[in-house]
C-alpha cells in the first residue's frame, strides 16, 4: 500500500481535503468567548481551583474526538469506504484479505500513523504503548493475511490524514471484519458502542439484510443514538434499488427508523480523479457526508458545548454566591447575625459533603458494593447458561463431527454474554453516578458525573484460551479387530457349550459370534463416544473458566475505577464549594467591620461584579441555547 498523495486541486474541492481545520459553529465560537469571560473572572477572585475546573473543561472544545465506528459484515466493502471518503488510501483494501484490528483515522496536520500495542496482562491499566510507523506498514498490523488472530496484540491503529472532513473532530473508526458480526469480532465490536458518537452500518447490494444484521442493528440503536445504514457496491449490482425497498421494508418491519444511503466507493473514486461532479452526486457520498456533519459532528459538538456551558454555570453559581453574602451583609447589617448564622449552616453543609461519613460518600460506597455482587452474579449466572446449552448441544451429537461448528459457536456465545454483561455494568454504573449527584445537593445546573469505564471488549482481546480438543476415532482396523475380538469370544463360548452338553449346534456359534461381535463394537464406540463428550465438556469449561477469570477480573477493575473517578471528582465539587463558602463569609465578615462610607463604595463594586457575572450567565446559556436549537449545518459536501 502506498501512501496517500495530496489530491488535485478539483479533486481536493470534492473530496473538502484541506489542511486547515472548518471554522467553529457559532455555538462553539459563543461558548469560547463565555469560557474565555469566565477564566479571567476566576483569575482575577483568586479561584485557582474554579480556574483548572474551566480550563479542563475548555480542553473538550480545544480537542473534540466524535468516534464513528464502520461496522458490518466481512467484505462489506468497510475499507474502501473509508479511502472514498477521505480521497487517500488509507485503509489496505483486497479481495482475498481482512482487517483484524480496529483502524482509527483522524485529523492530523501531517500525514503518519501509530501502531498502539495492549498492554501487558499483569499490567491491564497500563497506557498502550504507541509506535509510530510510516502509513506504508499499517496493513503488516491491521490485516488478517499479515497479522492472523491478531497474534502481535495490536489494540488499534491510530492514522492521521490531512483532510477537511476529519478536521472538526471527526474519527472514522474501520473495525475488524474477520468472522462477522456473528463472530467474536462482531461482539467486540458491539461492546465498543456505548463509547461511540456514531454507527455507519455497511451492507453490500448483493442482498438484503440477513438475521445477524438485523440483530446487530436492534443492538446497535439501544448503545447508540446515531446509526445510519449504508448501502455498499451499488455500482457491482444492478438490482441495487430493489434490495434497498427489501432493506426498508425490513426495517419497517422490526420498527428501526433508521435511513438506508446507497454509495458506490468506485464511482467517487472515479469522480474525484475525472472532477465529475454528476458522477460524484451518483455514488451517494455527498449525501454521506452530510449526514456524518451534520448528524454525527453537530450532535456531538451539541452535547460538547451543553456540558462545557454546565461547567461555566456552575462556577458562575459559586462565584455569585460569595458576593450575594457580601452585598447582603454591606446592604443590611442589622441583619449580620441572620447573615452569620446562614453562612453556619452553609459551612456545616460543605464539611458534611467533604466527610467519608456523608450521605453521597455512603452512597456510593454500597452502590459500588452492590454493583460488585449484582454483575457478578449476573456472569457467572450467564455463564452456567452456557454451560448447560454447551452440554445439551454435546449429548445429542458426536462432538467429533459437530466440533467444526460448535466451538466458533461457543466463541461468538461467551463473547456476546461478557459483552451483555458489561452493558448492564455501564448502566448500573450511569445510574449510581445520578444518585450519587442528587445526594450531593449542588445545584441543578450541574449534571452528574459520566463515568469512563474501559472498553469491555478487552478482556475478550486478552484472552488466549481456547476450546480446541483431539479427538480419537476408531479406524477402520480398529473397528475390524473390536468386532472379531468381540465375535470370537463368541464362537469360543458357544463352541465349548456344545461340547459340554454333548451336542452338535452347527452354525450357532458363527451366529453367536457374530451377535456378540456386533454388540462389542456397539458398546465400544458408545464407550468412545461418551470419552468424546467427557472431553469435549472439559474443553469447554477450561475455556469458560479462562474467559470468566479474566471478565471477572476486568469487571472489578472497571468498578474500582468508576469509584475512585467518582469519589475524585465529587470530592474536588465538595472542596470547590467549601472554598466558596470560605470566602462568602470572610467577605461578610469584612464587610460588617466597615465604617459607612467604605460599606456604601464597596457595595457599588459588588453590585457592578454582580452585574458582570449576570452577564456573564446570560452569555453562557444563550451558547447553550444556541446549540440546542438547530445542530451544526451541514457543509457543501462536494
Amino acid at each position: 500500500m502506498t501512501a496517500p498523495a495530496e489530491p488535485t486541486a478539483s479533486a481536493s474541492t470534492m473530496a473538502g481535503a484541506e489542511e486547515r481545520p472548518t471554522p467553529p459553529s457559532p455555538a462553539v465560537d459563543a461558548t469560547l468567548a463565555a469560557l474565555h469571560l469566565a477564566t479571567k473572572a476566576t483569575t482575577a477572585y483568586g479561584r485557582e481551583d474554579l480556574t483548572t475546573r474551566l480550563a479542563m473543561a475548555r480542553r473538550r472544545l480545544d480537542d473534540p474526538a466524535f468516534r464513528v465506528l464502520i461496522v458490518g459484515e466481512f467484505k462489506q466493502g468497510k475499507s474502501s469506504l473509508v479511502n472514498a471518503l477521505l480521497n487517500a488510501p488509507v485503509c489496505p483494501v483486497d479481495d482475498d484479505i481482512a482487517t483484524s484490528a480496529p483502524t482509527a483515522v483522524q485529523y492530523g496536520e501531517e500525514l503518519g500513523a501509530r501502531v498502539l500495542y495492549a498492554p501487558p496482562e499483569d499490567e491491564p491499566d497500563a497506557e498502550p504503548e504507541a509506535v509510530p510507523v510510516s502509513v506504508d506498514r499499517v496493513r503488516e498490523f491491521v490485516t488478517e493475511a499479515a497479522n492472523p488472530a491478531n497474534e502481535r496484540r495490536v489494540q488499534w491503529v491510530e492514522i492521521d490524514v490531512p483532510r477537511k472532513l476529519l478536521a472538526d473532530g471527526l474519527v472514522l473508526v474501520d473495525t475488524p471484519g474477520v468472522g462477522g458480526l456473528g463472530s467474536v469480532h462482531g461482539a467486540i465490536t458491539a461492546a465498543a458502542l456505548p463509547m461511540a458518537d456514531g454507527v455507519l452500518f455497511l451492507s453490500d447490494a448483493s442482498q438484503e439484510f440477513s438475521e445477524p444484521e438485523m440483530t446487530f442493528l436492534k443492538q446497535a440503536l439501544s448503545l447508540c443514538p446515531n446509526v445510519c445504514c449504508v448501502l455498499t457496491k451499488t455500482d457491482f449490482y444492478p438490482a441495487w434499488r430493489k434490495i434497498l425497498e427489501l432493506d426498508k421494508t425490513h426495517l419497517a418491519t422490526a420498527k428501526l427508523d433508521l435511513e438506508i444511503l446507497p454509495v458506490s466507493s468506485v464511482l467517487r473514486q472515479r469522480a474525484l480523479e475525472t472532477d465529475d461532479r454528476e458522477l460524484n452526486a451518483e455514488s451517494g457520498f455527498p449525501r454521506l457526508i452530510e449526514a456524518l456533519r451534520s448528524e454525527i459532528v453537530g450532535d456531538g459538538e451539541r452535547r460538547s458545548v451543553e456540558a462545557v456551558c454546565s461547567e461555566i454555570l456552575a462556577v458562575i453559581d459559586q462565584l455569585e454566591s460569595q458576593f450575594r453574602s457580601e452585598e447582603k451583609a454591606l446592604g443590611t447589617p442589622e441583619s449580620a447575625e441572620e447573615l452569620q448564622r446562614e453562612l453556619a449552616r452553609a459551612r456545616e453543609k460543605s464539611d458534611r459533603l467533604k466527610s467519608q461519613a456523608s450521605r453521597w460518600a455512603q452512597t456510593l460506597n454500597d452502590g459500588i458494593g452492590d454493583i460488585t455482587s449484582d454483575i457478578d452474579h449476573d456472569l457467572r449466572s450467564r455463564f452456567r447458561q452456557i454451560i448447560r446449552e454447551a452440554d445439551e448441544v454435546i449429548d445429542e451429537g458426536d462432538p467429533a463431527e459437530l466440533w467444526d461448528e460448535f466451538e466458533p459457536w461457543l466463541y461468538r456465545r461467551t463473547a456476546e454474554d461478557v459483552v451483555y454483561s458489561f452493558q448492564l455494568l455501564q448502566s448500573r454504573a450511569n445510574e449510581l453516578s445520578e444518585q450519587v449527584a442528587e445526594l450531593f445537593e449542588i445545584d441543578e445546573e450541574v449534571a452528574a458525573f459520566r463515568p469512563d469505564l474501559s472498553d469491555s471488549g478487552a478482556s475478550l482481546r486478552r484472552a488466549n484460551a481456547t476450546a480446541s480438543a483431539d479427538f480419537n476415532l476408531m479406524s477402520r482396523g480398529q473397528r475390524a479387530m473390536t468386532g472379531f475380538r468381540g465375535g470370537y469370544i463368541g464362537v469360543l463360548m458357544f463352541g465349548a457349550l456344545g461340547s459340554m452338553i454333548g451336542l452338535t449346534i452347527g452354525a450357532l456359534p458363527v451366529a453367536a459370534g457374530l451377535l456378540m461381535g456386533r454388540k462389542s463394537l456397539r458398546d465400544e464406540q458408545e464407550r468412545q463416544l461418551n470419552i468424546r463428550r467427557t472431553t469435549a465438556k472439559n474443553a469447554v469449561r477450561k475455556y469458560l473458566d479462562e474467559a470468566q477469570f479474566l471478565a471477572g477480573k476486568e469487571q472489578r477493575d472497571t468498578l474500582r475505577r468508576l469509584q475512585r473517578q467518582l469519589r475524585d471528582y465529587y470530592n474536588t465539587r465538595a472542596e470547590e464549594l467549601n472554598r466558596s463558602i470560605a470566602e462568602a463569609t470572610n467577605a461578610a465578615v469584612q464587610a460588617l467591620k466597615a465604617d459607612e462610607q467604605t460599606r456604601t463604595k464597596r457595595l457599588r463594586d459588588v453590585q457592578a461584579e454582580l452585574q458582570r457575572i449576570q452577564g456573564l450567565r446570560k452569555q453562557a446559556i444563550e451558547a447553550r441555547d444556541l446549540a440546542l436549537q438547530d445542530a451544526t449545518p451541514a457543509a457543501d459536501a462536494t
